[in-house]
C-alpha cells in the first residue's frame, strides 16, 4: 500500500497510545488544532508494508507568496518536535527488520516530498529516536538538539540527593515562604507573562494566540495543566504549563520572576513530585539547546538525550529561513 493519506481520526490515536514515540503532540485533535490556527494544511499520512501500517507521519503544508513550505511541526505552534512515530512491534525487531523498516519510511517520505516539491522541507523528530542515517543517504541535511529528561523510576529521596546542593538549599529556603500551588485551566496569566518574556528579548511569542492554547486545554484537559505559584501576598511568582502523557513534560513557561525567590526551582520540584505521585516514570526539563538555560536544569541533575531536525531546501527555500530568523521572528 506504501504511502496513504489516512482519515480515521480514532484509528490514528490508537496508533499513537500504541507507539512507544507517539505524543500528545501527535494526537489527531492537536494536530486538527494546529491546522485550524496556523493556515496550514494537515496531512496525515501513513506508511504501510504490505498490509501492516508501520509508521504515521503528520506533515503540514501551506504555500506563502509562491513558496511551499512542508513541515512537521509548523513554526509558532509551541511544539518542540513532531516527526514521524513507528509502530510498537518497531522496538521489539532485530536490528536489520528495524532497518528495513526505517528504510520503508525514509524512501516513501522521500517520494512524498519529491512530489510535493517543497522550497522547504523540516521535521523534527521525538527525543532518543537516533538511527536516521536512511534520511542522510537520501540527501537530506541532519542537525542534532538536545533536551533533558529526569528518570522519576528511583525514590523521591534519592531523586532529592540527587539535586545540586545549591537546589536543595534553595528549595528549602523557599518552602518557608508560604508558597501555594494552584492548577488552573485559565491560560491568560500564563499567556501574557510568557508575551512579556518574549518581548524583553526582542523576539516574538512562538505561539499563534492564547485561543490556541486554549482549545489545546478545553481538548485535552487530563493531559495539559497549567500551574501557577503564589506568593503569600497572592501575587504570581510561577508558571508552567506542564503535558501529562505518556511522560510529565515541563512544556511552557518556566518564566524567571525574581532572584530573591528561587520560584522555578521550587515549582519545579513541585512539578516532579506531582508526575512521580502520578505514576510517570520520566520528566522532561524541555529543551537544552540554549546555554543561559542550561545552567539552570542541569540543577536537578537530568539526563541529556538527542533530538534531530530533518530538512531539505532549494536557495529559494534558504532565503527564506534565512528572512524567517532575521525578520519574522524579531520584532
Amino acid at each position: 500500500m506504501g504511502l496513504v493519506l489516512i482519515q480515521d481520526p480514532a484509528s490514528w490515536d490508537q496508533f499513537i497510545d500504541r507507539s512507544s514515540h507517539g505524543l500528545l503532540f501527535h494526537k489527531w485533535n492537536f494536530l486538527k488544532t494546529i491546522e485550524l490556527h496556523s493556515g496550514y494544511k494537515l496531512l496525515p499520512y501513513g506508511i504501510y508494508k504490505g498490509e501492516s501500517l508501520i509508521c504515521v507521519i503528520p506533515l503540514f503544508y501551506k504555500k506563502i507568496m509562491g513558496l511551499k513550505f512542508l513541515f512537521s511541526p509548523p513554526p509558532q505552534t509551541g511544539v518542540p518536535y513532531l516527526g514521524f512515530a513507528m509502530c510498537r512491534e518497531y522496538d521489539t525487531l532485530k536490528q536489520n527488520k528495524k532497518e528495513t523498516f526505517l528504510n520503508i519510511v525514509a524512501d516513501e517520505i522521500d517520494q512524498e516530498v519529491s512530489k510535493i516539491a517543497p522550497h522547504y522541507f523540516h521535521i523534527s523528530l521525538v527525543p532518543n529516536f537516533l538511527d536516521i542515517r536512511a534520511f542522510t543517504w537520501n540527501k537530506y541535511n541532519v542537525n542534532a538538539g538536545y533536551t533533558y529528561m529526569l528518570d522519576l523510576s528511583e525514590s523521591l529521596d534519592t531523586i532529592w540527593s540527587n539535586f545540586q546542593h545549591e537546589l536543595r538549599r534553595e528549595i528549602r529556603q523557599a518552602k518557608k515562604l508560604n508558597l501555594q500551588l494552584v492548577n488552573s485551566k485559565d491560560i491568560s496569566p500564563l499567556y501574557y507573562f510568557l508575551k512579556e518574556r518574549y518581548k524583553e528579548q526582542n523576539l516574538n511569542l512562538p505561539i499563534f494566540s492564547k485561543s490556541y492554547l486554549e482549545d489545546l486545554i478545553r481538548l485535552y484537559p487530563e493531559h495539559i495543566v497549567v500551574h501557577y505559584l503564589y506568593d503569600e501576598d497572592r501575587e504570581i511568582i510561577g508558571v508552567n504549563m506542564t503535558q501529562e502523557y505518556k511522560l510529565c513534560i515541563g512544556w511552557l513557561g518556566a518564566v524567571r520572576f525574581s532572584n530573591i525567590i528561587r520560584s522555578n526551582e521550587y515549582l519545579t520540584w513541585k512539578l516532579i513530585q506531582g508526575a512521580k505521585e502520578k505514576g510517570f516514570k520520566t520528566f522532561e526539563l524541555q529543551g537544552a539547546n540554549k546555554k543561559n538555560l542550561c545552567q539552570f536544569k542541569t540543577k536537578f541533575n537530568p539526563s541529556l538525550e538527542l533530538t534531530f531536525e530533518i530538512n531539505k531546501k532549494n536557495l529559494i527555500g534558504q532565503l527564506a529561513e534565512w528572512a524567517y530568523f532575521h525578520f519574522i521572528k524579531r520584532r
